[in-house]
């Protein structure tokens, strides 16, 4: 199954950026394709297919392992060294702060650790750098027209008296992200043309009576 991928932006969508600047054209240097994360896999708990980690390794053992490899990993980083993982990668310490002059000597202003920077293991990246990806975006349609969300809203309620955020989804065809999708409902709810029912998962929308 090929990757999927949403639209990222560097400022403002090609939309916003007509609308802002009167103009229609649309720079495409703002857009970077973004992977699609549907889920996030829990080694320990895998068990799909041939890759069954806990039947290979008991799965106490393959926590006291991992358990072990991270309390190394703290150690090392913080000592300033960099941590290789054989066949994963290498890991180093990312610093944030400024840089100051005193005494004709450079120093530190409130630098910290950030986060964590990763080079790929030179095997790994060669074949993860093979894999398929869907070169149909999710999310390209950035701006649905009207009159295609009127059509959409109507044959959802010929159906049902409420809505989720996920029949949307499937009523757009999953072309638009869950953030597009966040914003469309919220600007109904703001016009009148849509009633919030709940909250977070439990929340379902209704045409105003």
């Amino acid at each position: 199954m090929a990757i999927k991928f949403s639209i990222a932006k560097r400022g403002l969508l090609p939309h916003e950026d007509a609308q802002q600047n009167g103009s229609s054209t649309t720079d495409l240097r703002k857009l970077r394709p973004q992977a699609e994360c549907p889920k996030t896999t829990d080694i320990v708990e895998h068990q799909s297919g041939d890759l069954r980690m806990p039947s290979i390794i008991p799965k106490g053992e393959l926590l006291a392992a991992l358990d072990m490899v991270e309390r190394v990993m703290l150690h090392e980083l913080e000592q300033g060294n960099a941590v290789s993982l054989p066949g994963i990668g290498t890991f180093r310490l990312a610093l944030k702060g400024e840089i100051e002059v005193k005494d004709g000597y450079y120093h530190g202003k409130n630098v910290h650790v950030d986060g964590l920077m990763f080079r790929p293991d030179r095997n790994l990246l060669k074949k993860i750098q093979g894999f398929e990806v869907n070169q149909v975006p999710v999310g390209h349609d950035l701006q649905p027209e009207e009159s295609v969300i009127e059509a959409r809203l109507d044959n959802l309620f010929a159906s049902k008296e409420t809505i989720t955020h996920k029949d949307v989804a499937f009523a757009f065809e999953q072309t638009l992200t869950h953030y597009r999708i966040v914003r469309l409902l919220g600007r109904l709810v703001e016009e009148g043309r849509l009633v919030r029912e709940g909250k977070g998962a439990q929340t379902r929308y209704r045409l105003p009576k």
